[in-house]
């Protein structure tokens, strides 16, 4: 089987999970729409996740606008609970319905007593005792006990077929079926659509008790095996048995007995048991099956926990060493983070040579060092020298001696289609805290906050900060208390030391962020780079998500009405093809099914296409073979939304072939489209050395467009020797001639007459019942 996702992406018809919040139930697949009639609720699902739906037993089911199941070949999954026991012998409880009055016509999934029963019935009595079933498979209580108030998962399947062991039923065990049957008769139709939860008919009786989830309706059989593991390790193919790691050989057999459906039940403890390299083996029955995956969860870790605060790194080689280089991961740093701002360098040496010490320091200027006002000496030695030159060298612009906020205004003569103005301005960065103007409403609970910092440092220089509706206080995260507490932001040493840098913000998770009780969420950044441009912080984004509010407004006794337009088609019908464009102005899904004389023609079931994005495009062929030829015929496009708004569209039609048509003189044609032989043109017995008479034949356009440059001739590869074909344009005078090429344009539904007779000589061959082929070939015009 694979699995659900598999099966249902690649063969579901229909799959009703009860997962919508509230309101009507939904074919995900589909796209059948199931009417809740008084209110079943949805409860928590099969497997503690999602909804199902419950049934009181007395007046509550769901019926949809489509019969869903199809006919013939099917498999259906379900998980049932049964939360009101057995009915009293006798009584039925309804689980799935399509079954209906007067007659007893369909498909059911029911308890009966004592016991639980798939069938099908062919409506050929009122009675359900009487009439005639295509199959039944039944599982009574004393076999297994369903009614447990446990969930259980259920798969019937039937490959269509009257083979023995057709009809297979497998509840919680998908490798061994509980029950087994041979279909009597094949299915033929449904009366009523898909009813959950009571019969389907009108009468308000058989309902069920109980809880349904998890409906896939396939329209073949699919396999009950899941996927299945097995670890390979040291040449073997092991697997636990919850107690210890056993071996056996991948065969399929084994994969299917000893396999795993999971590894989540493995511990750490067991996989340490396998020492060294393993890997994980897969084996799965699903025919497309590209491409698995398994995820191993491990708590994080630091090589520092696994080797010490001293590690060694130990390599050998005899090669050359200044070739060797050996990394390590750290926090990037610089040395003044552990020598401080004024080291002292301390030199010994026995050489009279001049010491000098170089630092590579980054670039700086003399304002760093000695504030805004520098006095500067000046002595030499030289008497030539009278005048103290300096050249000084700084980043004043008469802009720094304007205070506050200022503007620039520009003038030019230019027109306004030409003149640009570009201002470029050089400055020297400043710390900064910024916040967002308004803070930002939270509707729900906090998700998740992000922040895209993409700075240039050789470290975090960037700190973060979340604050309420009002900017008296910020908060930080704090690891050990597990809670948001006030920083300290009221000098730039606090900021550095308390706020949070981007990694710090980007770590928190949503159930931390869930503790964040304000309804208001404000960002504060101190934002800081340096003059010498080792520093630059660069914040590109900050989002955040929040849930759907919760225990927030209650609204009761409200309707809510959705303007639903209906689809509409714009389609044309000629030379037998179907074209035109589905749309729907809603921009909901769309989908169709086409009726050929009132019988299903696409798709055969009956059921209509899935849903697909509109527009959607419709171009289908009908075949000769199933349209009334020379007759009226009636072709039908029924489509519909996603909210099953139906319309249709219809036409007549008279019935004929299409393509390049040979007509006798009476309007019968010769063969069809495809070459099927439907009157052969008679020559009857030819006499050595005789010509026939010629015969006129018509030659008609059917194509659906205009055609050119024909070319008719003769196949004449089983004639006998002495035998000719000849073809002429009129009768009289008949001009003879090998093949014909007729020039001009032949319109569409056009037709043109040509004549043919055939020529023998003396001493030919004679062939009894002789045939040969007329052959025709155009281009389109």
């Amino acid at each position: 089987m694979a699995n659900t996702k598999d099966n249902l992406s690649k063969y579901g018809k229909a799959f009703i999970s009860f997962d919508d919040p509230s309101g009507n139930a939904m074919d995900s697949i589909g796209g059948y729409t199931g009417t809740l009639t008084n209110t079943p609720p949805r409860v928590t699902g099969w497997n503690g996740k999602g909804s199902a739906m419950s049934f009181n037993g007395t007046n509550q089911y769901v019926q949809f606008n489509s019969k869903v199941i199809p006919i013939g070949a099917k498999s259906i999954r379900l998980k049932l609970k049964i939360t009101g026991g057995y009915p009293a012998s006798g009584v039925s409880q309804n689980i799935i319905n399509t079954l209906g009055e007067p007659n007893q016509k369909g498909f059911i999934i029911e308890l009966f007593g004592d016991n639980f029963g798939i069938a099908s019935a062919n409506g050929d009595s009122t009675s359900w005792t009487n009439v005639t079933h295509s199959f039944i498979v039944q599982v009574p209580k004393t076999t297994l006990n369903l009614a447990d108030n446990m969930w259980h998962d259920i798969l019937f399947t039937w490959d269509g077929t009257l083979n023995p062991n057709s009809v297979k039923l497998f509840i919680d065990d998908m490798i061994n079926p509980i029950a087994l049957s041979q279909a009597k008769n094949l299915e033929t139709s449904y009366v009523n659509n898909l009813t959950l939860g009571k019969w389907a008919g009108a009468g308000n009786y058989s309902f069920f008790n109980g809880q349904l989830d998890q409906i896939e309706i396939y329209d073949r059989v699919i396999s009950p095996i899941p996927d299945k593991y097995l670890i390979q390790h040291n040449s073997q193919y092991k697997y636990h048995d919850g107690t210890s790691w056993k071996s056996t050989t991948p065969t399929e057999e084994n994969f299917i007995q000893y396999g795993l459906n999971n590894l989540n039940h493995i511990t750490e403890k067991q996989w340490k048991e396998l020492s060294g390299n393993k890997s994980v083996i897969m084996w799965s029955d699903f025919e497309d099956k590209q491409f698995t995956s398994v995820v191993l969860n491990k708590n994080s870790f630091k090589a520092q926990d696994l080797l010490g605060d001293s590690a060694q790194a130990i390599y050998y080689t005899d090669s050359d060493t200044s070739k060797i280089a050996v990394e390590t991961g750290v926090d990037p740093y610089s040395i003044y983070d552990y020598i401080g701002e004024l080291p002292t360098v301390a030199i010994y040496t026995e050489s009279n040579d001049d010491i000098v010490v170089s630092t590579n320091v980054e670039p700086f200027d003399i304002y760093d060092e000695f504030g805004e006002s520098v006095e500067v000496l000046y002595y030499t030695d030289d008497e030539t020298v009278t005048n103290a030159d300096l050249i000084l060298e700084a980043n004043w612009s008469p802009i720094d001696e304007l205070e506050g906020d200022f503007e620039v205004v520009t003038w030019t003569e230019e027109g306004s289609d030409t003149a640009k103005r570009v201002l470029d301005m050089k400055a020297i960065p400043q710390p900064q805290f910024v916040k967002l103007v308004n803070p930002k409403r939270l509707y729900g609970s906090l998700e998740d906050v992000f922040v895209n910092d993409i700075s240039q440092s050789y470290r975090d220089e960037a700190r973060y900060f979340i604050g309420r509706e009002t900017p008296d206080k910020w908060y930080v995260w704090d690891k050990k208390e597990k809670k948001f507490v006030v920083a300290d932001t009221s000098s730039l040493q606090k900021i550095m030391l308390t706020g949070m840098t981007y990694k710090d913000l980007n770590n928190i998770t949503d159930m931390q962020w869930r503790t964040w009780t304000s309804d208001h969420i404000n960002i504060g950044m101190f934002i800081t780079d340096n003059p010498r441009d080792t520093i630059k912080t660069i914040v590109e984004e900050i989002s955040f998500e929040d849930y759907l509010p919760r225990d927030t407004t209650t609204i009761e006794n409200s309707s809510l009405y959705i303007l639903n337009t209906t689809a509409k088609i714009d389609i044309s019908f000629d030379t037998n093809v179907l074209r035109g464009v589905l749309s729907d102005d809603d921009l909901t899904r769309v989908q169709y099914r086409v009726l050929l004389n009132n019988g299903y023609y696409y798709p055969s079931d009956g059921s209509f296409t899935k849903l697909g994005e509109s527009p959607q495009n419709i171009e289908l062929a009908i075949g000769s073979k199933d349209i009334r030829i020379d007759n009226w015929n009636t072709l039908k496009v029924e489509f519909q939304d996603f909210f099953g708004t139906t319309d249709y569209w219809s036409t007549q039609f008279m019935g004929t072939y299409t393509g390049l048509m040979f007509k006798d003189v009476y309007g019968q044609y010769f063969s069809s489209e495809i070459g099927e032989v439907l009157k052969y043109l008679d020559f009857g017995i030819i006499i050595a050395g005789q010509t026939t008479i010629e015969h006129e034949v018509f030659l008609k356009n059917q194509y659906g467009y205009d055609i050119k440059d024909i070319h008719l001739y003769a196949n004449t590869a089983n004639f006998p020797t002495g035998m000719t074909c000849e073809f002429s344009t009129s009768s009289s005078p008949f001009t003879p001639q090998p093949d014909l090429r007729i020039g001009g344009v032949l319109k569409n539904n056009e037709e043109i007459p040509f004549f043919i007779r055939l020529k023998s000589e003396l001493g030919s061959t004679p062939d009894v019942n002789g045939s040969f082929d007329i052959i025709v070939r155009a281009d389109k015009a």
